[in-house]
């Protein structure tokens, strides 16, 4: 069986589905803009400490790790939910994700 990884579009023009990957936790400013724009729930603030680790996901505001909480940042947890939109790459000011373009994706 074919798998084909294109998709025509209502007007006839051809649309390969891009997903997400992953999102540099270094670069990653936890601007929730991403998270804002998915309707898939493909991703999730987390906590970080001062050595880069993550922590955990933000379950609330007040949450800050018992005091190791440097900053926060966005993490793709739930790949498989991913539609390839790419609505969160544009919205990125950072440009921290990656997205791998459906022919791209092992099977």
């Amino acid at each position: 069986m074919m798998r084909t990884f294109t998709i025509t579009t209502r007007d006839g023009s051809i649309w390969m589905p891009s997903y997400l990957t992953s999102i540099d936790s270094k670069t990653c400013i936890g601007c929730c803009r991403c998270f804002k724009v998915c309707s898939r729930d493909v991703m999730h603030l987390h906590g970080v400490d001062d050595a880069g680790e993550i922590l955990g996901p933000c379950d609330d505001e007040d949450d800050d790790f018992d005091g190791k909480l440097n900053r926060m940042i966005m993490v793709v947890d739930d790949a498989g939910r991913c539609i390839g939109c790419g609505a969160c790459g544009r919205v990125c000011p950072k440009n921290c994700q990656t997205h791998v373009a459906a022919d791209g994706l092992a099977t």
